[in-house]
């Protein structure tokens, strides 16, 4: 068995293998790590891939004349890499990802997809119910473009003229604006 320096000196000659043969000596310490952070969207295979660019870039640095074992480094480096992550995704300026769906799944499955179930908020399924109780509420143009908003009728825009396909979205959209008003005016949603 190779000790850590050989192969550090082989990964810095470019072996794939010796970094592989690193990340697999040190997957304790990655999952250890993993138990530590939620990274939104992460899973295994994501961490593991981090891992090993995080370990070549150890490899790289490394000087073992500062007195420090590579072990301790790499989790170091290791755990700074991975905040890095962490603190992109509570970015204040990507806040709202946190929040968001896409109405295309909603529209095919009838339900928020898997990669929106850390949205579950009573807010979220108000407006579910309500997007769905929309359809009754529209006149029959309203319907047909909302169809080829979501999707499901994109022919409507080519048989409406211009004008008319433009007024009725915008009216589409105000119906959904102000059953969303309605819903933050209930006590149950109101934020703060």
């Amino acid at each position: 068995m190779m000790s850590d320096e050989e192969l550090i000196v082989r990964v810095r000659a470019g072996d794939s293998a010796a970094l592989e043969t690193l990340v697999q000596r040190y997957q304790p310490m990655v999952n250890g790590v993993r138990q530590c952070f939620f990274i939104r969207l992460f899973d295994r295979d994501d961490w593991y891939q981090e891992a090993r660019i995080c370990c070549y870039n150890v490899c790289c640095h490394f000087d073992s004349g500062h007195g420090s074992s590579f072990g301790a480094y790499f989790k170091l480096c290791f755990r700074h890499h991975m905040l890095r992550f962490v603190r992109r995704d509570l970015a204040a300026k990507r806040s709202g990802d946190l929040d968001t769906i896409s109405l295309e799944d909603v529209a095919l499955a009838g339900e928020p997809s898997a990669t929106s179930q850390y949205t579950e908020t009573i807010a979220l399924r108000t407006y579910l119910q309500h997007l769905r109780a929309l359809h009754d509420q529209l006149t029959g143009p309203e319907r047909r473009v909302w169809a080829a908003m979501v999707g499901d009728d994109p022919t409507v825009a080519e048989e409406m003229t211009a004008y008319m396909f433009r007024t009725t979205k915008a009216s589409c959209r105000q119906k959904l604006a102000d059953m969303m008003a309605n819903d933050c005016a209930m006590p149950e949603i109101r934020r703060g």
